[in-house]
């Protein structure tokens, strides 16, 4: 290996090399159970079957690929498997560009980004990877719809959409131009209400909520990740009080500014709230409620100026006996839930517009106004803590500390063809009726081919017909398909499932000892826009704890870490192909190696700031990893220096350099324990950083020794080794294959996965 021809760093002839003895040696197999043996799973994120990786991928996998080696190399058993999130939207609308299935499109789709994500050495179990859109799998999503409705935390309600009236089909947010036409006909589109299938998690944000506080005391949950948690949440402490109008009605009203109660001036009531009926009395007021929860309103009407605003006509009485008159209005559940909250002008911009517009005169006070938030009444006002001790709230009898959360009941449903078939049909005689656990799956026909108008699926009959589960009578099956959400509900649990188990029953599989060994992930590695569907992960695993499937995780967590990175952007712009601003990760790597690539994402920037993307950092990385190459050959062929023998045997031969050798290995031990740190805290950026610094003090060294000698003596160049290999070991997690490759050359032995970390000891396997 240290011969001329090797001296020169070439990338792709050692990066073929390892990854095909990686594939012989089948390296990042998931390891048997051991309890003895400390082990982990480590999860990444789950890419839509969109095409191409692009370079966030490269940035999410980096990071979490890294981590994983980094564990493997300290002894410890580790599963890192992902699988494709293939149903939804994207596909959908990538088939259709294409001109074929989805089906075809997603397989396609995955093999391509399987090859490139092979290309760049990522030590994933392939064995174990997955497309949601396999039946075997999307099974899980059917299954999970029967469990949370058979415990009720799934329901038929109505719910608004936007439609096009042309096309006549329903489309997502991002298939509405800004001007609110449709994607593909451009024409208008409107808002209508259609039967939806809800998930209530109301049930369970109070506990999401406690235990943030723990997650954040594990140590091993970051910053961003926290935080969006919290965002979702939407926790807003205040107080609530009870009113009475001058019938006798009463209602809790809420409120987050215990200290300006005086000041309110009305009562709004989201069209959600569960009394809501009864203060809609006038048969003109409930035909405007109608309206609204119908969606018979301008889509454009969502910010305060515009969204629908109703006035019962009725009236609460404050402590003083002013009237509150009592509004309706959908502008409620973004900013408290289902409640109901007192409007107080003079602290929310909200409340000021909405008192304009209904001709209430907001009070005048000292001081400043309401606050500067946007007119949606998303402020980042503080939380007002336990005002109902203040003596504002003294003048309101009966006030007491209340929470409200942002978070509500979604849909999950959609009237689209390509996503897992919602495992319900509709009999004239039973009613609504779920089908058995097992009949499970219920197929989704491949050979469907969406236009973009309709739904292909309500308009198949072999798909729609059939026969009633409990009377055996004719029925039609639900034609609406489950969100892509619903399917991330559960993509992180298949991973951790032995691939001769799949084909099992749910409910074996639930009881796999596989699922106690792994779970929960001792780390999540995800984007950071990640944060809504880590949110009702938790709230469905807490669901399937208390439910009993998943029991074995008393905190209801499925993830015991999590690191959410931010995204990669480029003139500090997001990257987009509309922007044309966005960088193939094939051509990096085919021009500069894909351990250059990998090592440039994490150099970068650490993972909780924005990567702005320049070729600084792969050309910097670049040069690095091919002096580091080039340095350790020309070190294993350098000629040792013997010292010559004194002309008087007494006289010792001094060694001028011992210092300079202690130094060096100094310099070692500061490195691999600042390394360790950061490679457990997923600073890779930190750690990327700390191994080019030894590679300079080891220069540093060399050059500090020939200036006192003409050679290397053997004790230098020993040394000089010593520190290459630990230099060695500790690019093992960041730069791979060269690693790897060096490790060899510099006469160690091939280990199971990869390079040992510093002072770790591993087996070699039989």
């Amino acid at each position: 290996m240290s011969d001329a021809s090797n001296s020169r760093y070439e990338p792709h002839a050692v990066e073929a090399r390892r990854q095909a003895a990686w594939r012989e040696r089948d390296a990042f197999r998931t390891p048997p159970l051991a309890e003895e043996q400390p082990h982990l799973y480590v999860k990444p994120s789950a890419p839509f079957t969109s095409g191409n990786v692009h370079i966030g991928h490269v940035r999410s996998y980096s990071i979490g690929d890294a981590y994983a080696r980094f564990r493997r190399a300290r002894g410890d058993a580790v599963l890192f498997a992902f699988g494709f999130d293939a149903f939804g939207l994207p596909a959908e609308l990538g088939a259709i560009a294409g001109g074929e299935s989805p089906s075809d499109w997603v397989n396609r789709c995955a093999t391509h980004m399987t090859g490139q994500l092979q290309r760049l050495g990522f030590s994933f179990d392939w064995e174990r990877a997955f497309l949601s859109s396999d039946a075997v799998m999307y099974r899980w999503s059917q299954w999970l719809f029967l469990t949370l409705l058979e415990a009720g935390l799934i329901y038929r309600g109505t719910g608004t959409v936007d439609w096009c009236d042309t096309c006549e089909t329903t489309l997502a947010s991002i298939q509405v131009e800004p001007g609110g036409t449709c994607w593909r006909c451009h024409n208008p589109v409107r808002l209508v209400e259609l039967p939806q299938w809800y998930l209530k998690i109301s049930a369970h944000l109070e506990e999401n909520d406690r235990r943030l506080e723990e997650l954040a005391a594990s140590g091993i949950w970051d910053e961003v990740a926290l935080a969006s948690q919290q965002i979702v949440l939407g926790r807003l402490d205040g107080i609530e009080v009870e009113l009475s109008s001058p019938e006798g009605s009463f209602l809790s009203v809420f409120t987050p500014y215990p200290d300006a109660l005086s000041e309110a001036r009305f009562v709004l009531i989201s069209a959600r709230h569960p009394e809501v009926e009864m203060w809609a009395t006038d048969p003109a007021v409930m035909e405007q409620l109608e309206q609204v929860r119908s969606g018979g309103w301008e889509r454009s009407s969502r910010e305060a100026e515009t969204v629908p605003v109703i006035d019962t006509g009725r009236v609460l009485l404050a402590p003083d006996g002013s009237p509150l008159p009592v509004l309706v209005s959908p502008v409620v559940d973004s900013r408290f839930g289902p409640t109901a909250v007192l409007g107080i002008p003079t602290q929310d911009r909200t409340d000021e517009v909405i008192a304009s517009r209904i001709g209430i005169e907001a009070p005048e006070i000292d001081g400043e106004g309401p606050g500067e938030g946007d007119s949606s009444g998303m402020d980042d006002s503080e939380p007002a803590g336990d005002g109902a001790g203040s003596p504002a709230a003294a003048a309101w009898p009966g006030t007491r500390p209340a929470v409200r959360y942002r978070a509500y009941d979604f849909t999950i449903s959609r009237q689209r063809s390509w996503g897992t078939p919602i495992p319900i049909v509709y009999c004239e005689d039973c009613g609504t009726v779920p089908v058995p656990r097992e009949q499970l799956p219920v197929p989704l026909p491949l050979d469907i081919r969406p236009t973009g108008t309709g739904n292909p699926l309500a308009e198949l009959d072999e798909f729609v017909n059939t026969t009633c589960p409990s009377c055996g009578g004719p029925a039609r099956r639900e034609t609406d398909t489950l969100d892509c959400h619903f399917d991330a509900l559960w993509l992180w649990v298949p991973a951790c499932v032995p691939p001769e188990a799949r084909e099992d029953s749910l409910e074996e599989i639930f009881a796999l000892p596989d699922l106690r060994h792994w779970l929960p992930s001792e780390r999540l590695v995800a984007g950071s826009d990640s944060g809504n569907f880590v949110f009702d992960q938790r709230i469905v695993t807490k669901a399937l704890r208390d439910i009993g499937p998943l029991a074995f995780l008393s905190d209801g967590e499925p993830f015991a870490g999590c690191l959410f990175h931010e995204m990669v952007i480029r003139d500090g712009r997001k990257m987009s192909k509309h922007l044309g601003n966005v960088v193939d990760p094939d051509e990096l790597v085919e021009r500069y190696g894909a351990d250059t690539v990998r090592l440039a994402v994490l150099y970068a920037a650490r993972p909780q700031r924005s990567l702005n993307w320049s070729d600084s950092a792969v050309l910097r990385c670049h040069r690095f990893l091919g002096q580091v190459w080039e340095y350790s050959q020309r070190t294993l062929a350098t000629e040792i220096l013997e010292p010559a023998a004194a002309a008087d045997e007494e006289a010792p031969v001094r060694d001028t350099s011992e210092h300079l050798r202690l130094k060096l290995s100094q310099w070692c031990e500061n490195a691999v324990k600042r390394t360790t740190e950061d490679m457990e805290s997923l600073e890779m950026h930190s750690a990327v950083r700390n191994v080019m610094r030894l590679f300079d003090r080891i220069k540093d060294f060399e050059k500090r020794v020939l200036a006192r000698e003409q050679q290397l003596t053997r004790a230098n160049r020993d040394a000089l080794i010593e520190a290459l290999i630990v230099l060695v070991q500790m690019l093992g997690p960041l730069a791979p294959h060269m690693a790897e490759e060096l490790w060899i050359a510099l006469g160690r032995e091939e280990h199971g996965a990869q390079t040992p970390w510093p002072g770790v000891s591993l087996e070699v396997p039989a």
